[in-house]
């Protein structure tokens, strides 16, 4: 029974802790520096994030476009900040569009393969293309109710002549 109850431990900090920091990944190179001067070391690992623009499902591999944002020490990317380029995040194999749709935010660490000449509406855009090792998609934020408060008076009648005040949440 002990042991049991190790193993739940375990799994709900290991569940708790997965966080897609890698003291060994670089941010400061970002999307818009390796896009304009393409580092002669592709052999850095690069850690970069941001909102998804586009998610394609390719034959061998999984492209997503991303609007990349400075990432804060637990590698989330700060959409309060401004951005700095975007990129193509590439994976193997299929990842669910579904999952990976418009909006959501990721984080994704891997190396820098090319930069590849593209389009953002009418105007060309070189896109780093980033081969991930690893892609964490963040939760989706939903918005909490507010908190109700009720503050209640009343009276008693336990012959003690006391009132009572009550407060519920």
């Amino acid at each position: 029974m002990r042991w049991f109850f190790i193993l739940i431990t375990a799994a709900i900090l290991h569940a708790c802790s997965s966080k897609p920091v890698i003291p060994a990944a670089d941010r400061s190179i970002t999307p818009l520096k390796a896009a304009s001067s393409q580092p002669s070391d592709s052999s850095n690992l690069l850690q970069w994030g941001g909102v998804i623009i586009e998610t394609r499902n390719l034959r061998e591999t999984t492209e997503i476009q991303i609007l990349a944002y400075p990432l804060d020490e637990d590698g989330h990317p700060d959409t309060d900040a401004n951005t700095i380029g975007r990129f193509i995040a590439q994976q193997p194999g299929y990842l669910e569009t579904v999952e990976y749709a418009v909006g959501r935010l990721v984080t994704a660490t891997g190396k820098l393969s090319e930069v590849r000449q593209g389009q953002v509406a009418d105007s060309p855009y070189p896109f780093p293309i980033l081969d991930c090792d690893e892609i964490t998609l963040w939760p989706e934020h939903k918005s909490r109710p507010k908190p109700r408060i009720r503050f209640g008076f009343g009276a008693s009648s336990g012959g003690g002549g006391f009132g009572s005040i009550g407060i519920s949440f």
